[in-house]
């Protein structure tokens, strides 16, 4: 009985083993992550990267900063978004409707613009 329950353990395992799928198959296009790939550039110094500008979307939870030649990837399930661009002394970006497709990547290139100190108000009295 022994050598019997072993064979077909074995026979089971060679014939699985065998059979060729896609692991992506098994999952609906939605359900596929997608991408949104992005630079982030300082209206304020000629277009140059801004380094660490947190992009988030919006009521999600989902965040990504942006590395130091400005560059972010988001990875997000197929749908509409809401993206919102945060950097400290710069103004607030809310873009809306932003619409990933599944197995494509979505560009989303921002430039940034500095908040302008009213005159009479000193940078030390905003904190």
């Amino acid at each position: 009985m022994r050598k019997l329950v072993t064979a077909v353990l074995i026979f089971s395992g060679a014939f699985l083993c065998s059979q060729s799928f896609e692991v992506g198959s098994f999952f609906s296009d939605s359900q596929k992550n997608t991408k949104i790939e992005g630079i982030v550039l300082d209206n304020e110094a000629n277009n140059e990267p801004l380094a660490f500008v947190s992009i988030s979307v919006k009521n999600s939870g989902i965040e990504a900063t942006t590395n130091i030649d400005g560059s972010f990837v988001l990875n997000l399930k197929p749908g509409t978004y809401t993206l919102v661009y945060g950097f400290i002394g710069y103004k607030t970006i809310e873009v809306e409707n932003v619409v990933v497709s599944s197995n494509n990547k979505e560009l989303q290139n921002q430039t940034m613009q500095a908040l302008q100190i009213e005159s009479g108000i000193s940078v030390a009295s905003l904190y």
